[in-house]
């Protein structure tokens, strides 16, 4: 059963979220949602920005059932950030992970790289067993998700601001 009256997503974000990634990338870029909104950007020096009012349900698969939210758990609240203690990793992945059909030069095993630094960055201990469920499974759910919220987007470059050739 689906919930009522519930929101999309369960996280959004206040405030742009930046976190050098230590991969380097050809050029400076950005990442453009469906509706023309600017959901990330990676710097040559490998400084991911996922930018203010980037929405995500956290730490996947969730579902609603009956008015409440099943799956995945985010962890406790960290007491350096208060947010869960996997807040960042899942915002950083979801939004890389959301355009890697957009000729991203980030890939999908550097993606899932970086969901374990930032997991490992909070001290979440059960990180290894999220990474490894994100290597096993993760080409589904974006195949999923991808399907189901029809995620557009492209990237352009920062130098010219046109799109790539």
């Amino acid at each position: 059963m689906l919930c009522s009256k519930s929101v999309a997503w369960l996280y959004r974000a206040e405030a742009s979220f930046s976190w050098d990634s230590g991969i380097p990338v050809p050029a400076d870029q950005v990442f453009l949602d469906a509706t023309g909104q600017v959901r990330l950007v990676i710097e040559t020096t490998g400084r991911v920005t996922v930018t203010r009012g980037y929405a995500w349900n956290g730490c996947s698969p969730k579902f609603c059932f009956l008015d409440l939210l099943i799956g995945t758990p985010d962890g406790v609240v960290d007491a350096d950030t208060g947010r869960p203690k996997t807040y960042f990793a899942s915002m950083v992945h979801d939004a890389l992970y959301q355009f890697l059909g957009a000729e991203s030069p980030i890939s999908r095993r550097e993606a899932d790289g970086c969901f374990l630094r930032l997991m490992t960055e909070s001290h979440f201990r059960l990180r290894y067993i999220y990474w490894v469920a994100v290597r096993l499974f993760g080409r589904f759910v974006w195949h999923g998700k991808r399907m189901k919220r029809r995620w557009g987007g492209r990237r352009l470059l920062i130098g010219d601001l046109s799109e790539p050739q």
